[in-house]
């Protein structure tokens, strides 16, 4: 072993503790002393904790070398596979993956269950399930930590840049989370000011919803946020409560942008000591952040049939315009940005369509939109517009209050804005 300004040190490194034959090892390995140097320092080296007596074979996983984990539990799967099966014993096959000496003590004492079921492996000796074509057998296991909250949460993992998504059903919920009724959503929640970002995995059929609590301070789960930054993908792996394996989909959503915005909100918060940040978790925990809402106006809907119907849709748009409600939209509800922005401008379009009289805020995204080459002009073409829609007295669908209000709110803009058509305009509801 090289150390940096000192010498190079022979060191014994315990790959694999078998307690039954070197039982002085087993208090090292609970210690946390196993690989530590003369002078204090700690080799974080992962290891095999080997019980024959008790049947216990768990995967030691420092917690600094928990970027290494999927490596070695595939190089732990690839070994145990090249032995013979009728050879290898089944706790061995089903092994346990613990982070650090606290994980393996908490597991000795039979405080944390993480095992594997032999639903989740493949027979040593038999081909690779045809029903999971793509991914390696070791990513189809759970990270170590997955059945701590698995009830209610999800967990991410990733390989080779691939985000990995692992969630678990209960019995009545076999067919929940299945690639046609999932969607994928990114949410911000700010908590003491810190920012917990929320990654929810819905199911529209059945409005079940699981979540992971990312820190996009934390190296882990920012590479997580960077990697959906660039491309808002994932491969789901479904698990029944049994710890049986049901199936894997690879799940798209147009949220990289989304997921961009939330990223440089949470530059400006600050760091999240541990304690701060399990309490603001609880927090999310106890209050979760709602997943669907019908009154916002940010769907793809057809352009409207008639001017009452885009009326009530230009109502809705107009109280969603504020900054709060569109970082709700976004960071909340997760509306992907394409799809609010698209929404937005048919809204708007409809409007001046049918000449109904918008705020300024919306008469500057007309003007954005390319609907007028500037307010006035877009207020000149609402004015005449309006008259066209009231020209078809039996179609247009609004009221006399409707019009009334409309006929009031186009004057003053007229005036506002100086547009010369404001005394031309008439509210008279006769063709």
């Amino acid at each position: 072993m090289f150390r940096q300004d000192r010498g190079p040190i022979e060191v014994e490194v315990y790959r694999v503790v078998n307690v039954a034959e070197n039982p002085e090892l087993r208090g090292e390995a609970l210690q946390g002393t196993l690989h530590r140097l003369d002078d204090g320092e700690v080799i974080d080296v992962p290891f095999i904790y080997h019980d024959p007596v008790d049947q216990r074979f768990v995967l030691v996983i420092p917690h600094a070398a928990r970027g290494r984990e999927l490596a070695e539990r595939a190089n732990l799967l690839d070994s145990l596979m090249k032995e013979h099966g009728e050879e290898v014993p089944d706790y061995v096959r089903h092994f346990v993956i613990v982070y650090g000496r606290h994980g393996l003590g908490r597991y000795l004492d039979h405080l944390e269950t993480m095992e594997v079921d032999d639903a989740e492996l493949e027979p040593l000796d038999a081909p690779p399930l045809a029903r999971l074509p793509s991914p390696s057998l070791s990513i189809l296991l759970p990270p170590a930590e997955f059945w701590d909250h698995a009830s209610t949460e999800l967990a991410p993992l990733i390989e080779d840049e691939e985000l990995w998504i692992f969630v678990q059903v209960n019995a009545d919920e076999q067919d929940t989370f299945e690639e046609a009724s999932s969607d994928l959503l990114i949410q911000l929640k700010m908590v003491h000011q810190l920012a917990i970002s929320i990654l929810a995995l819905t199911d529209q059929q059945s409005n079940a919803v699981r979540r992971a609590y990312l820190n996009p301070q934390r190296s882990a789960d920012r590479r997580i946020l960077e990697v959906l930054r660039r491309d808002f993908h994932a491969t789901v792996v479904v698990y029944t409560k049994h710890r049986t394996l049901l199936r894997s989909f690879r799940l798209n959503a147009p949220r990289a942008a989304n997921t961009k915005i939330i990223l440089d909100r949470s530059e400006l918060a600050p760091q999240a000591p541990p304690d701060r940040w399990e309490e603001a978790v609880g927090a999310c925990r106890l209050m979760p952040l709602p997943i669907r809402r019908t009154d916002h106006p940010f769907a793809l809907e057809d352009l409207a049939s008639s001017a009452a119907e885009a009326l009530e849709r230009l109502e809705r748009l107009e109280a969603w315009t504020s900054s709060d409600r569109v970082e709700e939209a976004l960071l909340v509800m997760s509306v992907p940005t394409t799809v609010f922005e698209l929404s937005r401008r048919r809204l708007v379009s409809d409007a001046v369509g049918f000449g109904l009289a918008m705020s300024n805020e919306l008469l500057a995204q007309a003007v954005g939109f390319g609907l007028g080459s500037n307010v006035q002009r877009v207020v000149a073409v609402l004015a005449q517009n309006f008259e066209q829609t009231l020209s078809a007295a039996s179609g247009h669908g609004l009221s006399d209050s409707q019009i009334q209000a409309n006929c009031k709110a186009l004057a003053n803009l007229c005036e506002i804005h100086g547009t010369s058509t404001a005394p031309e305009l008439s509210c008279n509801m006769d063709p």
